[in-house]
């Protein structure tokens, strides 16, 4: 399975050549054209997740892909599937299990919006989007946020060390300077070592094989 990372929290993730796409955005670089996407998953409405026009050309260019989100961002995306926590899909070869429910608070006991976790082929990839909400199996590689107005880098590091991944992935990190992005890792990377998590940090088209 190989995870090739776009701008802030966009993912692809390639097996047997069919790719599912998380969140994919554009901010300061173009999405190249993909072929062979069988699903397209937006864990939540918010525009540095979700940009319908980035969604439509995918589709138009995967006119039989699947794309998954939440009830309250479903009306910006054409066609979508909306999913909640419990629900499971076996498209393309990938089996996709859904968990969480709301987008973590920014403002102390206010919901932002719905939010939706993702669990692929039962715990080889999990993305929480936008919360730290905990999937029911043991995870491989996870896709962790490091820097957002809804987190402190201590929560972040907390997750990684209750999951204990065998992998952890940055992601949600447009925000991010170069030199911030040093300093939330070397935080990140202690967290993950006290764990035995293997911390690894991928640039816009950097890819890892797992």
């Amino acid at each position: 399975m190989k995870i090739t990372k776009l701008e802030h929290s966009g993912i692809v993730v390639e097996k047997d050549g069919k790719l599912i796409i998380f969140d994919p955005v554009e901010f300061n670089e173009k999405i190249p054209k993909l072929e062979n996407v069988v699903a397209v998953i937006v864990t939540h409405k918010h525009g540095d997740h979700l940009q319908p026009e980035v969604i439509e050309r995918i589709q138009s260019d995967n006119p039989s892909a699947k794309t998954f989100t939440t009830s309250d961002a479903v009306s910006l995306v054409s066609g979508a599937t909306i999913v909640k926590e419990g629900d499971s899909f076996e498209i393309g070869g990938f089996k996709l299990s859904f968990f969480g429910g709301n987008h973590a608070a920014v403002i102390e006991g206010k919901i932002p919006c719905e939010n939706i976790g993702v669990v692929v082929d039962d715990g080889k990839i999990v993305n929480p989007g936008d919360s730290f909400d905990l999937p029911n199996v043991k995870v491989e590689t996870l896709f962790v946020p490091i820097s957002a107005p809804w987190l402190k880098t201590a929560e972040s590091m907390n997750y990684v060390e209750i999951v204990k991944p065998r992998i952890a992935i940055p992601v949600h990190t447009a925000l991010l300077s170069e030199f911030g992005k040093s300093i939330n890792g070397s935080l990140m990377k202690a967290a993950c070592e006290k764990v035995g998590t293997d911390y690894k940090e991928l640039k816009p088209g950097e890819s890892l094989t797992i």
